[in-house]
């Protein structure tokens, strides 16, 4: 009789799994070169031969599968983004990206989704109007403390939650006006209206008086507008000038101000709410219905701008999907207002208790954004000692334009060949005509590490 295979409990698992976390958060060498099987890029191919002895037609060339895996090699990370990343068989250096505080490989959140996964499974297999797991309902719990809001509404995407908002606030608007660096999705959010009317104006990146100009040329007596912006532009590393924006904007009546702050929490303000806090604005007086905003005493309007904001938790806090924290009343209008909450599936339970972990360890003390900003510090005035002009923005990104766009490639190769992984960005609104280098630093890197990349920096270019 053949004995049944043991039941291994939900302990066992976990234990297993905290060992494999443990041995891969420390990895530092390069992973083995595993030998690739081509046969796995081929549909429908046996590897048998027909009976006449004539090979099966392949559907993919070997030349086209050669290229595929060539490309899989160099676009790989195989271990989480941290300060090191392993990309085919070597180990980088990593300043790119924008995991700002290592927390996608973070122990306690590499743990909570493998916990997490075990009690809830994967996910609900349901949209957020049937059911929602826990996880999901403690990353909102924690991102309307964090922000002093009554509710939040967490969903899949990033990406959508731009759409979201837009779609909450038909009915308020007249006319949209868009910073001409911002991200794609609120580009995208802006072209889903369907009235020609509301096609986003551009206007040039960071630049109140240009959206002054387009202001007064396209409003009509009477319209209200919307002007949406990046707050912190995760390319180029400068950030919005919203307290100019909300000056400007108090001028026209009923104007309305959306910051896709994606990049900025965690990163930007005295205890790392964003962009609206660095400009000493309190979050809590954003993302409100009219209703919300009105002084139950003497009926005036408590601010004179209306502002909205979006997040996201895939930079800095390490988990992933976006997040709208408001008041009652504003969340329930989305929750009405989006397909989204209806039609979309509830964000996965392993990745949302990965975000409450996140937030809990970002968040629940300063030491990881205090080390950030020292961090940030340090680059940049290591790179000033050596000739370079990284700028003073208080974010970890630097940015530099090193003469022609064919330098900065071969400073960007002459990099990885050495063993650090920076990013070359081509043209772009808000970068020269040539583009720039883009260096990311992150909490975790050490002034050590520092120092090399600068040297390496300083010997190439």
């Amino acid at each position: 009789m053949i004995p049944l295979p043991r039941r291994i409990s939900p302990s066992e698992i976990l234990n297993n799994i905290h060992k494999s976390i443990e041995q891969m958060l420390f990895f530092n060498q390069p992973p083995s070169n595993r030998p690739r099987d081509p046969s796995m890029f081929f549909h429908g191919c046996s590897g048998s031969e027909d009976v006449d002895g004539t090979p099966p037609e392949r559907s993919v060339s070997r030349a086209a599968t050669d290229a595929r895996a060539s490309i899989e090699d160099a676009l790989s990370l195989d271990g989480p983004p941290d300060v090191r990343v392993a990309v085919g068989d070597r180990v980088y250096q990593y300043h790119a990206g924008s995991g700002y505080f290592g927390l996608q490989s973070h122990p306690e959140v590499l743990a909570a989704t493998c916990e997490a996964t075990l009690r809830y499974g994967v996910g609900t297999a349901t949209s957020r109007a049937a059911f929602t797991s826990p996880p999901v309902f403690e990353v909102e719990r924690r991102i309307a403390d964090l922000f002093g809001s009554a509710r939040a509404f967490y969903t899949s995407s990033g990406y959508i939650g731009n759409q979201i908002l837009v779609d909450a606030l038909c009915g308020t608007f007249d006319r949209v006006f868009i910073d001409e660096a911002s991200h794609h999705s609120l580009f995208d959010a802006a072209r889903n209206i369907r009235a020609a009317r509301f096609r986003p104006i551009p206007f040039k990146h960071r630049c109140p008086e240009d959206l002054q100009e387009k202001l007064d040329a396209n409003l009509r007596w009477n319209e209200r507008p919307l002007v949406l912006t990046d707050g912190l532009f995760s390319l180029v590393g400068s950030i919005a000038p919203v307290d100019r924006y909300v000056e400007l904007l108090s001028e026209y009546e009923g104007a309305s101000l959306l910051v896709d702050d994606a990049h900025g929490i965690g990163v930007l303000g005295r205890s790392g709410r964003g962009t609206l806090e660095h400009f000493g604005i309190d979050p809590a007086t954003a993302n409100r219905t009219r209703e919300d905003t009105i002084d139950p005493f003497g009926l005036a309007e408590t601010h004179p701008v209306n502002l909205y904001f979006s997040l996201s938790m895939s930079k800095a806090v390490g988990g992933y999907g976006g997040v709208i924290p408001g008041s009652d009343t504003f969340i329930e209008r989305l929750m009405e207002r989006s397909k989204v909450f209806t039609g979309a599936s509830a964000p996965p339970s392993p990745i949302a208790a990965a975000t409450a972990k996140g937030l809990a360890v970002l968040f629940d003390d300063s030491q990881l954004r205090d080390r950030l900003r020292e961090r940030s510090r340090y680059l940049k005035s290591r790179l000033r000692e050596d000739g370079f002009a990284p700028g003073d923005s208080p974010v970890p990104i630097v940015n530099l334009t090193l003469g022609s766009a064919l330098n900065m490639r071969r400073v960007q190769k002459g990099l990885s060949e050495r063993g650090f992984l920076i990013a070359y960005l081509p043209r772009h609104p808000g970068l020269g005509s040539e583009g720039t280098l883009r260096i990311a630093v992150f909490a975790t890197h050490t002034n050590e590490m520092i120092d090399s990349l600068v040297e390496a920096l300083h010997d190439i270019a």
